[in-house]
């Protein structure tokens, strides 16, 4: 199967009809992540790790295009006494109608050092903006598959053109079609979670299930407006806060356009595929590069964006040619794209226990999934060697 099919099959098999353009509000964040990343006055390593990690401009931008797909194009966003007379339908209801929104965006658990994606979103265009990278903007064309990226100190501006990229919504768009395909389930219930205070407001909160995603979502008690979504599926988290809807936005600042004085560049990204192979690459520069001899303690695309700093460190040290940095970047890319490839295909479930053990321990297993029409699950060692096992043979 070729990359961009695979990729097309990934989408159709998460069960969320694709609004117009969707894709490329992943790239957006890859991009966003990766040239934000280059300028050295913010000495916060946190949310930098692309941009340090590879100087080189293949190299960056090839890893982002897949760091970006491994976050998000697996995700399956289905998705006390109230006080209120708010409803399931009432706090949906501002989703579907709103023609703009602002929000911030969050991948995995929320902590001080995790990065925030900020999103402004105007039809088929997001400006987006990253926490702890200051002067650098993305303007996303989710239509066009095309990316223009601006960073303000050096007034440089990129265009990536994303190629093999199949449409996906923006977050937004997603969103309903999450609500819909939640609304539209046999099955569909919703709980009332009450009225609690988070981030120092009241709120009344509300949580549909299906079997593959769970969302919450809380909502102002008066309005009715949603200002926290919670999402969960598979082993992928993301929180949304801080929405504001139908918020009035200038056109200009979804230019596609580059500001005047600017230097242009242009940059193709084809997107590709992953591997088990690719994965266990991934592993073994992770072990043998960056963790002195050991695995990491976890695998998780939100535990790598948290392990941000310490890497920075790492490859601070390494006296790496342009060339080796591409080639650096675009395993650790792969390696985080596969987590979510095969999440799609095996409904997400996947075991890993690498923490504490050494490259090359051959009696340990370390990391087991079970491929889609798979009887068996593939299991990977520490030397990382892979052997099928049969369900009741597995570790316990």
């Amino acid at each position: 199967m070729q990359p961009d099919d695979q990729i097309r099959q990934l989408i159709h098999e998460s069960q969320v009809a694709a609004g117009p353009g969707a894709d490329a509000r992943i790239l957006g964040d890859a991009l966003d992540q990766l040239d934000k990343r280059r300028p050295a006055a913010d000495a916060s390593p946190r949310p930098a790790l692309w941009r340090i990690i590879m100087t080189s401009k293949t190299g960056k931008l090839a890893a982002a295009a897949a760091i970006v797909i491994a976050v998000l194009i697996g995700m399956q966003f289905v998705g006390g006494p109230l006080g209120s007379s708010v409803t399931w339908a009432d706090v949906v209801e501002p989703i579907f109608k709103a023609d703009t929104a602002e929000l911030d965006i969050i991948i995995g658990a929320e902590t001080d050092d995790t990065p925030v994606i900020h999103d402004m979103i105007m039809g088929s265009r997001i400006r987006r903006t990253m926490s702890g990278i200051e002067g650098v903007v993305s303007v996303i064309d989710l239509e066009a598959g095309r990316i223009l990226s601006l960073t303000e100190e050096k007034q440089e501006a990129e265009y990536i053109d994303l190629e093999g990229l199949p449409s996906i919504p923006n977050y937004m768009d997603h969103l309903r079609n999450v609500i819909t395909m939640l609304q539209d389930s046999p099955d569909f219930d919703v709980e009332q979670l009450g009225e609690q205070q988070i981030d120092g407001r009241d709120v009344i909160g509300f949580r549909a299930t299906h079997p593959k995603v769970e969302i919450a979502i809380w909502a102002d008690p008066d309005t009715a407006l949603p200002v926290r979504i919670e999402q969960s599926g598979g082993q992928m988290v993301v929180i949304c806060k801080n929405l504001q809807f139908d918020v009035p936005m200038d056109e200009s600042l979804f230019s596609m356009e580059a500001p005047q004085g600017y230097t242009v560049k242009e940059h193709q990204l084809d997107l590709l595929g992953s591997t088990e192979e690719d994965f266990i690459e991934g592993l073994r520069v992770r072990a043998e590069i960056l963790g002195d001899g050991q695995f990491p303690d976890d695998v998780s695309v939100e535990a790598y964006l948290k392990q941000a700093g310490e890497m920075v460190e790492k490859f601070k040290a390494l006296d790496l040619s342009d060339e080796e940095e591409t080639e650096l970047g675009m395993k650790l890319g792969k390696h985080l794209l596969f987590i979510r490839v095969f999440g799609v295909q095996s409904d997400g479930q996947w075991t890993y226990r690498g923490q504490g053990v050494t490259l090359g321990d051959a009696e340990t297993p370390i990391f087991w999934y079970q491929p889609k029409e798979s009887e068996t699950y593939r299991v990977i060692y520490g030397d990382l060697r892979v052997e099928d096992v049969a369900p009741k043979d597995l570790p316990e």
